[in-house]
């Protein structure tokens, strides 16, 4: 769709430099990537019907040129890549390369760098900035990016370049310290990076990573050029996912590669934001050569885009499992990462209040990995007289005054977290009950047929098909409420371990559901145990532990109904041998064919311990990202070991 007239061009053209510039030079969001690419793409198609229109740039410079640079002049430009949408597009570029193989690799939301190093030393840092010249970050690099180190093992002198990201955890932490700190959240992970590591004086931790994708030197093809950049140390950007990591030839294979990183999405632990496609080998790159802003033998592939704008039309109050206070932005219908949103989390009340969040207000929407969408910031142009949110003082449910002495706010009436407490239960890390989801469980609950965990297998077939959700005009149908008969059954199956996760004990979640289930095997050792004897548990404690006998002793009813449903009171022991007894492991990142849950499960099946930090009894880091902090610790003391090895290796 093209602008009709000169003046809406003129209009846009200075909107989207005023969006690139903000993005580029000072990490701050005033307009999310798909509307910027909304915009950018009416711009071009404005441009080619009207010639002699000026897009000051918009679409032939690197950062729209609207960056303004820095003080470090690059010595060859850091170029931008042309994008590509559709399966005809792909066809054409790799039709360009002539017969020539080429990489598919991931595009990482993160903030594009470049390093010198001399003799070994980290002895400058700089942004791409306009291409040419860019904003010099040596000193706080040097505080610390993992990938990026302040010294090499070796006395190399070169130049990398790459990516800074935030893991979907770092980006957690960092959002936190900021809001902690003062500051209002973080939109999204790359704005937490441009933000952060511009910042000279900031008070707060921002976690990071480096991963490369050039390295300076003589090769005859970029797989060699990046094995020498990680044998230097820094991680490869193709090396990121290993089942794309190789040579293509035909748009078919280069297709199937970008699929297979877009089915990855979900589950990745780092951020990215589409697929790059590149030509393999140097004499390809050198005669297809560069554009002002792009070069010719590579292109980015975009998946939907993982943040949105929308506005905010309510804010909803809940008590979660353990009576604390959930709060869930309703929001106007928006496509984020591949699905349309209606409603996404916010954090605690007193964020909330921190934000100025308002009804009526254009908010940012995030959702990566297969973290549940979120708001994290008001963005853009707001409306005038609207008047902040506050939360209510006393529970919605039952009237009672909030306990406020921290910030996740509870509710200590039992009967207010039955809709949560089943809710959880019924998660996959817990009962894995398909189709069982927080709308139903609500409707169970209107209809008087729940009122806690064990009076859900109480409920018949008949009775899941009568119910109504919502404002009461939706059915639930036959199939989905045979899919939930079906997960109530298999749930009889799951391991002790889940049973007691699926408590919803305060302070417990799935590790320490391993944890209670590996030291005592049966209920009825559980139940009995005193405070002393759980807080012996490595990490539980004398806090947890008292939590744990406390939420035993209110459940008694509920596991003794439990038990009588069937469900598993007793970790099975199949006589089997335990090939993994007596060593830990620690996984970091995902592991072919299992879940977080699942994969620690299976190492305990197998005899073995699963932990989450690397120490000295640690037997194998199982993980993929080799320039983690915890990766480069374990280099120094323990092997570490490739998530498809560890996989074949429990099978």
């Amino acid at each position: 769709m093209v602008f009709v007239t000169r003046e809406e061009f003129d209009q846009s053209v200075a909107e989207a430099r005023k969006a690139a510039q903000a993005y580029y030079d000072s990490g701050d969001v005033v307009m999310t990537d798909a509307d910027y690419d909304v915009l950018a793409d009416r711009i071009a198609a404005s441009l080619k019907a009207n010639p002699d229109w000026d897009d000051q740039g918009v679409t032939t410079e690197v950062a729209a040129g609207s960056s303004a640079g820095g003080d470090v002049r690059h010595p060859t430009p850091m170029l931008s890549l042309d994008k590509i949408t559709t399966a005809d597009e792909v066809t054409e570029f790799v039709a360009t390369l002539g017969g020539d193989g080429c990489l598919v690799e991931v595009k990482l939301d993160g903030l594009a760098i470049r390093a010198e190093y001399v003799e070994g030393r980290l002895t400058l840092a700089a942004l791409r900035g306009d291409g040419s010249t860019g904003e010099d970050v040596t000193a706080q690099v040097r505080k610390g990016v993992a990938g990026l180190p302040v010294a090499l093992t070796g006395d190399w002198t070169g130049e990398v370049r790459g990516e800074v990201y935030m893991t979907v955890a770092d980006f957690e932490t960092a959002s936190a310290n900021r809001v902690a700190a003062g500051a209002k959240a973080f939109v999204n992970s790359r704005g937490a990076v441009a933000g952060s590591i511009r910042s000279i004086d900031r008070t707060y931790d921002t976690p990071m990573t480096f991963a490369a994708y050039d390295v300076s030197g003589t090769f005859d093809s970029h797989l060699e050029r990046m094995a020498f950049a990680a044998g230097l140390g820094f991680p490869a950007a193709c090396d990121l996912i290993p089942s794309v990591a190789g040579e293509r030839f035909t748009a078919e294979e280069v297709t199937a590669a970008i699929d297979e990183i877009g089915s990855h999405r979900a589950d990745l632990v780092f951020p990215i934001d589409g697929a790059v496609i590149k030509a393999n080998r140097e004499v390809t790159r050198r005669r297809l050569g560069l554009a002002s802003r792009t070069p010719y033998w590579a292109a980015a592939f975009k998946y939907p885009p993982d943040t949105a704008a929308t506005v905010l039309r309510d804010i909803e109050v809940r008590v979660g499992r353990t009576g604390r206070i959930t709060l869930r932005a309703v929001i106007d219908p928006v496509y984020v990462a591949g699905t349309t949103v209606t409603r996404a989390t916010l954090h605690n009340p007193q964020w909330v209040l921190d934000q100025g969040l308002a009804i009526g207000q254009t908010v940012a929407v995030w959702r990566a990995g297969d973290v549940i969408p979120r708001v994290t910031t008001p963005i853009g142009e707001q409306p005038h007289g609207l008047t902040p949110w506050t939360p209510p003082e006393v529970c919605p449910q039952c009237g009672e005054p909030w306990d406020k002495s921290s910030l996740l706010w509870r509710c200590h009436t039992a009967s207010c977290s039955v809709v949560g407490a089943i809710t959880y239960a019924a998660s996959r890390e817990c009962l894995d009950v398909d189709g069982l989801g927080e709308e139903i469980v609500i409707a169970l609950a209107e209809a008087g047929l729940v009122k806690d965990l064990a009076s859900l297998f109480d409920v018949t077939l008949d009775q899941f098909t009568t119910l109504r959700t919502g404002d009461g005009s939706r059915q639930v149908g036959a199939s989905t409420a045979g899919r939930i008969m079906t997960g109530l059954t298999r749930a009889r199956e799951q391991p002790f371990n889940r049973v007691i996760t699926a408590l919803g004990i305060r302070m417990t979640g799935r590790s320490v559901g391993r944890w209670l289930a590996s030291r005592f095997k049966t209920m009825d050792a559980l139940r009995a145990a005193t405070v002393e004897e759980i807080a012996e548990i490595d990490k539980m404690g004398l806090i947890k532990a008292q939590h744990v006998v406390d939420g035993l002793v209110a459940m008694s009813d509920v596991i003794d109904r439990l038990a009588a449903h069937g469900l598993s009171m007793a970790v099975v022991d199949d006589g089997s041998a335990k090939p993994l007894a007596g060593q830990v492991y620690v996984v970091s990142g995902s592991v072919p064919g299992y879940t977080r849950t699942t994969v620690n499960e299976r190492i305990e099946a197998l005899g073995g311990t699963a932990s989450g930090s690397v120490s000295a009894k640690t037997t194998a880091l199982v993980t993929a990202e080799t320039g983690t902090t915890k990766a480069k610790k374990a280099q120094l003391e323990i092997p570490i070991l490739d998530p498809e090895e560890f996989a074949r290796m429990l099978a």
